[in-house]
């Protein structure tokens, strides 16, 4: 995505940053710097129909990402306040017939905009686009009780593992290939610590407006055992819109009970209310039954205020900018997780619109076949009418090779 000189520039800007913070580690090399350096390879393939002329296509996207992560303590002392900087660094390969298809034409890499000019286009051939960016890239200044960090980075809030009502500033679709891709968002962050497992944060994410900007504050604490957040305060789009809501989550029969709620004032549109509430259980490797050996479940159900009940009056100019992940108003979510085999894992995803009656299943088989390499394999099924949310997405089957460096 080729973006202005004002974003460049302070991309620019932001890398010079990190280069000065870092600079003492890197010309030390002393016994209180540290540097380290991992990544992954990754192929994935897939084969589907666009939804827009019914044509199918396959891509293939390819994916070297390197993370590096500098470090020194600003002293010798074991509490000694840390300065860090990490780097996710990546060029991404994508060919097939899917850069032919109308889909492309119309979203291309479908992601919203950013502050940061983080990317660039390599080559945009008819049939191969390759691209570099920072997935992730930050500056952190850290000690026992207080962190402080600038750049593009995950502000995971929440407590849902299909939703996150909460999770505004980065959220994801839970329909999504790549479940572990979360996008950042590039912003200052702090964060104080509160007593032994109590904390106080804030986030600034930067914009080119203040109405486009959020600033919010969360308290996090427990209480007999249990987790407990709140949060509020400004959010985008206008200058006077406003949200708040929190989270909880508690050991109940030796799973975890969770939930979220959010109330959010936009002024460009009427108030509307957030929920969530799920449950998730381990069976361990010795349950009652052997057949539940190594079994993971979760169940959760999420009430969307922002969306519609009418299929017909569905919205997707939010779900298109980056800053919703769901059209219709109720909607009821599993997911199973086996492992058959140290080696051999079987994992199982669905999701239902209870709106319009639309239905996702996911079925997906990982093997660790070598040391570091993970091979995957598995099946997206859209169901429902033609205007509803997930009956309009073509059926499509993906796999996926992964190496760990």
């Amino acid at each position: 995505m080729l973006r202005g000189p004002a974003q460049t520039t302070r991309l620019r800007q932001l890398l010079a940053g990190i280069l000065l913070l870092l600079a003492p580690a890197v010309e030390a090399r002393a016994e209180n710097a540290r540097f380290d350096a991992s990544g992954y390879l990754k192929t994935l393939y897939r084969y589907s129909r666009s939804g827009l002329s019914g044509s199918p296509y396959w891509s293939d996207l390819s994916r070297v990402r390197t993370t590096l992560e500098l470090s020194r303590a600003a002293g010798g002392e074991p509490d000694a306040p840390v300065l860090r900087a990490h780097a996710d660094y990546d060029h991404e390969l994508l060919t097939g017939s899917y850069l032919h298809s109308a889909e492309w034409r119309r979203y291309g890499t479908a992601e919203p905009p950013s502050y940061l000019d983080m990317e660039g286009t390599i080559s945009s051939a008819p049939d191969a686009f390759w691209r570099h960016r920072l997935y992730r890239g930050w500056a952190e200044l850290r000690s026992e009780s207080f962190d402080l960090r600038f750049g593009r980075q995950r502000v995971a809030w929440g407590t849902g593992k299909l939703w996150n009502p909460t999770d505004f500033l980065n959220p994801y679709p839970p329909a999504s290939i790549e479940r572990e891709e979360r996008r950042g968002v590039d912003a200052l962050y702090a964060r104080r610590g509160l007593g032994e497992l109590g904390q106080a944060e804030g986030v600034w994410t930067l914009a080119d407006r203040w109405s486009a900007s959020d600033l919010l504050a969360r308290v996090r604490g427990n209480r007999w055992g249990s987790d407990f957040s709140l949060l509020a305060g400004k959010v985008a789009p206008s200058t006077d819109s406003w949200a708040a809501g929190g989270d909880f989550a508690a050991d109940v029969f030796d799973g975890n009970f969770h939930g979220e709620w959010l109330y959010a004032d936009l002024k460009t549109r009427t108030p509307f209310w957030k929920g969530l509430v799920g449950y998730e259980y381990d069976f361990g490797s010795a349950p009652p039954h052997a057949w539940l050996k190594n079994l993971w479940a979760l169940v959760e159900y999420h009430h969307n205020g922002a969306g519609r009940s009418d299929e017909l009056r569905y919205d997707t100019g939010p779900v298109t900018g980056g800053r919703e992940v769901a059209l219709a108003r109720n909607y009821l979510g599993a997911g199973l997780r086996k492992e058959l085999h140290p080696l051999l894992q079987v994992e199982l995803y669905a999701l239902a619109n209870l709106d319009d009656q639309s239905t996702f299943l996911m079925p997906s088989l990982d093997w660790n076949a070598l040391k570091d390499l993970h091979l995957l394999a598995g099946f997206q099924r859209f169901g429902g009418t033609r205007v509803s949310e997930y009956g309009r997405q073509p059926d499509g089957f993906f796999a996926q090779a992964q190496y760990f460096f």
